[in-house]
C-alpha cells in the first residue's frame, strides 16, 4: 500500500472489438446477411426520395397559393373598378328579371298572332265550306231540273207544293247564278290596253289572212293553167331531150343538169324590184324587223286564245264539278240503298232460320208425344 492520493488509472477506451456472429450449422447464412444489407440501404433510399418529393411538392403548393391570391387581387381590384363604373352591374336578378319579361312580352305577341293565323284559317274554311254547299245545291238543283226534263209530261196534271224555304233557296240559287255569269261577262268585256292590242292584232291577222287566201287562190288559178298547158309540152320537151342527146331515166328526169346550160353566162333571174323578197334579200335589217313582227303576232294571238281558253275554262270547270258533285250524290243514294236492301234482306234470312228452328222443335216435340202415346198404348 502506498499512502497519499491513489488514482486509478484508467483503461485506454479503444475501438470495440467486433464480436463474431455465432456460428451456425447452415452453410448460407452469409447470403442471407447480405440480403438484409440491401434492404436497408433501399429503405434508405426510397425515404429520401419521398423526402424529395414531399418538399416539391410544398413549393408547388405554396406556389400556387401565391399565384392564386395575386389572382384574387387583381379579380378585386377589376371588380371594385366595375362597380365604380356602373354601382349595377353585378345587380344579375334585375338582369334576370328584364330578360324574362322581354322573354313573355314576345311569346304574347306570337300566341296573339298565332290566334289571328288561326282564326283567318277558319274563316277560310267557313267560306270554302260555304262555296262547296252553294255547288252542292246548285248541282242538286240542276239534277232535279233533268229528271223533271226527262218526266215530260207524265206529271203534269198534278199539283205542285213549294215551300217557302225551297222558294227562299231557289232564289237564292238564281241570285248566285247571275253573279257568276255577271262577273264573267265583266271579265270578258274589260277594256284595257291588252284588249286594244288584241283588236289591232285581230285586224291585222283578218288582213293577212286575206291576203294570203287571195294569194293562194290566184296561185291555184296559175297552177292549174300552167299545169294543163305543160301536160300537153312534157311529151315534146323528152323527145327534144332526146334528140339532142341529153341522158333521161325512166322517170323522164335528167341525169346530168349541166348538159341544159346553154353557150354564155346561166344567172338566175333575179327578184323583182320592190317585193319582199328583193328587199329582204338586199337589206338584213328588213329581214329581221319581219321576223320579230311575225314573232311578236305569233305570241299575242298565243296570249289571246290562252285566255279565252281560261275564260271558258272557269265555267267549264265549275260545270265539270258540279256533274262530279252529282255523281257521287248519285253513287253515295246508291250505297244507302243497297245497304237498306242488304239489312232488309239479312233480317229477312235471320227471322226465316227463327221459324225454321221453331217448326224443327215443334215437329221433334209432335213425334216425342206420338212415340209417348204409342208406348203407353202398346203397355
Amino acid at each position: 500500500m502506498k499512502f497519499g492520493l491513489n488514482l486509478t488509472k484508467k483503461k485506454p477506451t479503444g475501438r470495440p472489438t467486433p464480436t463474431r456472429p455465432p456460428s451456425t450449422a447452415f452453410a448460407f447464412q452469409d447470403d442471407d446477411d447480405d440480403d438484409d444489407d440491401e434492404q436497408i440501404e433501399s429503405t434508405k433510399t426510397s425515404a429520401k426520395d419521398q423526402a424529395k418529393k414531399q418538399r416539391q411538392k410544398i413549393n408547388q403548393q405554396l406556389q400556387a397559393s401565391a399565384s392564386t391570391t395575386l389572382a384574387h387581387q387583381k379579380v378585386k381590384q377589376a371588380q371594385d373598378q366595375a362597380l365604380e363604373d356602373d354601382p349595377t352591374i353585378f345587380d344579375y336578378d334585375a338582369v334576370y328579371d328584364d330578360l324574362k319579361a322581354a322573354e313573355n312580352q314576345q311569346k304574347i305577341a306570337n300566341k296573339a298572332k298565332d290566334t289571328d293565323k288561326k282564326a283567318k284559317y277558319i274563316q277560310n274554311l267557313l267560306e270554302m265550306a260555304d262555296i262547296r254547299k252553294k255547288d252542292r245545291l246548285l248541282a242538286e238543283e240542276k239534277k232535279v231540273a233533268r229528271e223533271r226534263l226527262a218526266e215530260g209530261d207524265e206529271f203534269a196534271d198534278k199539283d205542285e207544293f213549294l215551300t217557302e224555304s225551297y222558294k227562299k233557296q231557289k232564289a237564292e240559287l238564281e241570285r248566285i247564278e247571275a253573279e257568276e255569269r255577271e262577273r264573267e261577262e265583266q271579265a270578258a268585256k274589260k277594256s284595257s290596253m291588252t284588249s286594244f292590242y288584241k283588236q289591232v292584232l285581230d285586224k291585222k291577222d283578218a288582213e293577212h289572212r286575206a291576203l294570203l287566201l287571195a294569194s293562194a287562190s290566184k296561185k291555184a288559178a296559175t297552177t292549174t293553167s300552167i299545169d294543163s298547158h305543160s301536160n300537153d309540152t312534157d311529151q315534146h320537151l323528152i323527145a327534144e331531150a332526146k334528140r339532142k342527146g341529153i341522158q333521161i331515166n325512166d322517170n323522164n328526169e335528167v341525169v346530168d343538169k349541166r348538159d341544159l346550160l346553154g353557150a354564155g353566162l346561166n344567172v338566175a333571174a333575179k327578184p323583182k324590184f320592190g317585193s319582199f323578197g328583193s328587199l329582204a334579200s338586199s337589206d338584213a335589217r328588213i329581214k329581221e324587223r319581219q321576223d320579230e313582227y311575225e314573232a311578236y303576232k305569233r305570241k299575242k294571238v298565243a296570249e289571246y286564245d290562252a285566255r279565252r281558253r281560261n275564260g271558258r275554262g272557269d265555267h267549264d270547270e265549275r260545270e265539270r264539278l258540279s256533274k262530279e258533285i252529282e255523281q257521287q250524290m248519285v253513287a253515295t243514294k246508291r250505297k244507302a240503298e243497297q245497304d237498306q236492301a242488304d239489312k232488309e234482306a239479312a233480317l229477312q234470312a235471320a227471322a226465316a232460320a227463327r221459324r225454321t228452328t221453331e217448326d224443327a222443335a215443334l215437329s221433334a216435340r209432335e213425334r216425342y208425344l206420338a212415340r209417348k202415346k204409342q208406348k203407353s198404348t202398346t203397355t
